[in-house]
C-alpha cells in the first residue's frame, strides 16, 4: 500500500522520529520519501483542541 508510516527508533544513543510518506507523479507512484529527525529523549507533549 502507498500510505504514511510513522514511529520512532532509537539508534546508537539518539531517539529519532522516521516519517516516511509516498510520492507521486502525475498520479503515479512514484517512490518513497523519508524524513529522519533527532529529537530529544524527554520531549514535551501538548495536546491543543
Amino acid at each position: 500500500m502507498h500510505e504514511k508510516n510513522v514511529y520512532t527508533i532509537e539508534k546508537k544513543g539518539k531517539k529519532k522520529l522516521i516519517y516516511q510518506a509516498p510520492w507521486f507523479l502525475d498520479g503515479a507512484f512514484g517512490g518513497l520519501v523519508e524524513l529522519s529527525l533527532e529529537i530529544p529523549f524527554e520531549m514535551p507533549h501538548f495536546i491543543r483542541d
